[in-house]
C-alpha cells in the first residue's frame, strides 16, 4: 500500500518541536531517567502485567531502537498490528484503518469497543500521528523509507508486514514488555488446538478447503501455509489437488469437491445475503458434496487468511463450532 504524506507541514512541526526543546530526549538521557519516571507513573490497566525491565534495546528491520521505559502511548501506522496488540490486551492511541476495522472486521472491532483509538486513515496521516504524541511507534516495512522521520516523533520499531504470526506476536510482546503475555497466548492456543484436534479426529478423513468469494462465481484459494495452524494444528485434511493459489472458478471448485467448505467474507466485495443464498439456484454449486451435506460454512470475519494472531485464535473457535457437530 502506498502512503501519501503531507510532508512540509509535518517537517515544520517536527523542527519547531526540536528547536523549542519539546522534542524527545536522547536515548541516553531517556535511559538515565527511565527508572525515576517509571516509578512516578501510576500503573495503567494495560501496563500492569508487563515485564518491567526497561530500558531495553530492540533489534528490528531498520536497526536498533532503545525503548527507555514502559510505553503507555503506542501508535501503529499498520492496520494488522492493531490485531496483535489487541491480543496482548494493549490498545494503541492511534492506528491505521480504524474505521475500516470497525466496518469490516467484526472480531477485532469487538475488541476495540470502548477504546479511544485515533484513526490515522488507510493513507496514513503523519500530522495526526505527530499530534497523538506517542512514546512508541510500531510500523511495518512498507514505511522503512520513513524510519528517520518517524523516529523524530517517537522511538520507532519496524517489523515485517506479513511475518510468521507467532514470531510477530513475540516480537511485539518483547518490544512493549509483554513477552510473558505473548508466550501465554501461544501456549493457550497450542493447548486448545491439541484439544480440538482430538475432538475433530472423527473428521480426519474428510477434506477441507478455505476460499474467499469474489462474485461472478469466482473464488480465491491459497496454498502458501497461511492455513497451517488449522490443517496441521487441528488435523484437518487438505484437498490434495488444491495445489495452486489464486483464482478458482465454480467449475474448478466442483472438481476439487471438498467435504467441508469454508467461505470467508470478502470485505472488499461483500455478497448481499451470503454466498449460499447467492448461488442457491446454481446446479453446479448444488452438485458440491459440501453443499449436499450442509457442510458449507460462511465466516463473517475476513481476517482468517491474513497474517494476524486474532485471526488464528478466533479461527480455531469458528472451525470447531462448524465441524465439531456429529
Amino acid at each position: 500500500m502506498q502512503h501519501r504524506f503531507r510532508l512540509p507541514v509535518l517537517l515544520v512541526c517536527i523542527l519547531m518541536m526540536i528547536l523549542s526543546g519539546c522534542g524527545q530526549a536522547t536515548e541516553q538521557q531517556a535511559a538515565q531517567n527511565a527508572n525515576k519516571e517509571t516509578a512516578e507513573k501510576p500503573a495503567s490497566s494495560s501496563t500492569a502485567n508487563r515485564t518491567t525491565s526497561f530500558p531495553r534495546t530492540f533489534k528490528h528491520l531498520s536497526g536498533e531502537t532503545t525503548v527507555a521505559q514502559e510505553p503507555e502511548k503506542i501508535a501503529t501506522p499498520y492496520i494488522a498490528f492493531v490485531d496483535y496488540l489487541a491480543v496482548l490486551d494493549e490498545y494503541p492511541i492511534a492506528a491505521q484503518g480504524v474505521s475500516v476495522i470497525k466496518s469490516n472486521f467484526p472480531n477485532l472491532s469487538q475488541r476495540l469497543e470502548g477504546k479511544a483509538v485515533e484513526d490515522l486513515g488507510m493513507e496514513v496521516d503523519l500530522e495526526k500521528l505527530l499530534a497523538s504524541k506517542p512514546d512508541l511507534i510500531i510500523a511495518a516495512d512498507d514505511m522503512q523509507d520513513k524510519y528517520e522521520m518517524l523516529s523524530q516523533i517517537a522511538p520507532t520499531i519496524i517489523l515485517p508486514q506479513a511475518g510468521d504470526w507467532r514470531e510477530t506476536l513475540l516480537q511485539l510482546g518483547e518490544a512493549i514488555g509483554k513477552e510473558d503475555t505473548a508466550k501465554k497466548v501461544l501456549a493457550d492456543f497450542d493447548q486448545k488446538s491439541a484439544e480440538y484436534k482430538e475432538k475433530l479426529a472423527f473428521r480426519s478423513n474428510e477434506t477441507v478447503l478455505f476460499v474467499m468469494y469474489n462474485g461472478k462465481e469466482q473464488f480465491t484459494t491459497w496454498n502458501d501455509g497461511r492455513f497451517d495452524p488449522f490443517y496441521k494444528g487441528l488435523g484437518l485434511k487438505p484437498v490434495e489437488s488444491a495445489n495452486k493459489n489464486g483464482q478458482l472458478s465454480l467449475e474448478s471448485l466442483v472438481a476439487l469437491n471438498p467435504d467441508h467448505l469454508f467461505v470467508i467474507n470478502n470485505w472488499q466485495y461483500p455478497v448481499q445475503g451470503g454466498v449460499k443464498a447467492a448461488l442457491k439456484d446454481s446446479n453446479v454449486w448444488n452438485s458440491l458434496n459440501a453443499v449436499k451435506n450442509n457442510h458449507v460454512y460462511e465466516l463473517a470475519d475476513p481476517s482468517l487468511p491474513g497474517p494476524m494472531a486474532l485471526a488464528k485464535i478466533d479461527g480455531i473457535e469458528e472451525i470447531m463450532k462448524a465441524m465439531g457437530k456429529e
